[in-house]
C-alpha cells in the first residue's frame, strides 16, 4: 500500500514538473491561436500550444525593465547587446541565429539575410537577420534591426506574412516612411510596430516615437492603440480587407 502511494506521489510530482517546464502549453490558448507580448524595443514573446518563442531580448542599457520570461526558443536577429540578452531568458531555450533553415521547439524557422544599414557609411552596424516561421497556424515575421527597403529577392525569400513585427523609429533602423514601404512589400494582415521612442527610452536613444508611422498608416490600416500588453490572434480572425496596426504597451 505504501509503495503504491509513493508511486502515485512520484507520478504527481513528475506531472507538476513537466507541466511547469519551459514551453509548457498555455492552458488558455487553443490549437490555432498565438499570444503576442511586447516587452519594449524589439523584444517579443509569442506563445502557442506548441512553444514559447522569444525574439531579440533587450538588455538594461535601453531603459526597459528586464522581464521574467521562460521560453523554448530565442531568436537573435543580430549580435548587438540590446537584442541578444539571451542569458536573461529562463528555461534553457534553443538559441537560433543567422540565415537559412533552423528547427527548434518543434517549429521551422527561416533566417533571411538583410543589413542593419542602408548607407554604406554605416556598414559598421553589420548584418541583420529577418526571421519567418509558422506558429499556431499563423505565419510570423520579425524584422530585427532592418535598415533598408527589401529587395525583390528578399521579399520572395520571406514569402507570405500574416503578422509583421517591424522597426519604425529610424536612425538605427528604417524610419516610418520606409517601414510603410516594407509593409506594402510584405502585405501582412497584422502589424506590430517596434524599436521606437517611449518613456523608457526617451533619454537614451536618438529615435522617434510611433506616431509618425501611425499617421502614415491611417489611410490604409485600422489602428489599435491602448494599454494592452498582449494581443491574442487566430488565423480565422485575421483581417481580410485592410491590415491592423496594433500598438502594444511595454509594461
Amino acid at each position: 500500500m505504501m509503495e503504491r502511494l509513493a508511486i502515485v506521489v512520484l507520478m504527481c510530482l513528475c506531472a507538476v514538473l513537466l507541466g511547469s517546464r519551459a514551453g509548457a502549453a498555455p492552458a488558455d490558448l487553443g490549437e490555432k491561436q498565438v499570444r503576442v507580448t511586447w516587452f519594449g524595443h524589439a523584444y517579443f514573446l509569442v506563445e502557442s500550444r506548441q512553444a514559447r518563442v522569444v525574439m531579440d531580448p533587450v538588455n538594461a542599457s535601453v531603459g526597459y525593465p528586464i522581464p521574467d520570461v521562460t521560453a523554448d526558443v530565442v531568436l537573435v536577429t543580430h549580435g548587438h547587446g540590446d537584442h541578444n540578452n539571451v542569458s536573461a531568458v529562463k528555461g534553457s531555450p534553443t538559441v537560433v541565429r543567422g540565415t537559412g533553415e533552423h528547427r527548434a521547439g518543434g517549429i521551422s524557422f527561416k533566417g533571411v539575410a538583410t543589413k542593419h544599414y542602408d548607407d554604406p557609411a554605416n556598414a559598421r552596424r553589420g548584418d541583420n537577420t529577418v526571421f519567418v516561421w509558422q506558429q499556431g497556424g499563423i505565419r510570423l515575421c520579425h524584422c530585427g534591426d532592418l535598415g533598408h527597403i527589401l529587395s525583390d529577392a528578399q521579399v520572395a525569400e520571406i514569402g507570405p506574412v500574416d503578422v509583421l513585427m517591424i522597426p519604425v523609429g529610424g536612425h538605427f533602423t528604417i524610419d516610418a516612411t520606409k517601414a510603410k514601404r516594407v509593409v506594402h512589400q510584405l502585405k501582412p494582415k497584422v502589424i506590430f510596430p517596434m524599436h521606437y521612442l517611449t518613456e523608457a527610452t526617451s533619454r537614451r536613444l536618438p529615435i522617434v516615437g510611433v506616431d509618425d508611422f501611425l499617421g502614415l498608416m491611417k489611410p490604409d490600416a485600422a489602428i489599435e492603440q491602448d494599454d494592452n500588453h498582449t494581443a491574442t490572434l487566430s488565423p480565422s480572425a485575421l483581417p481580410q480587407d485592410k491590415p491592423r496596426v496594433i500598438v502594444l504597451s511595454w509594461e
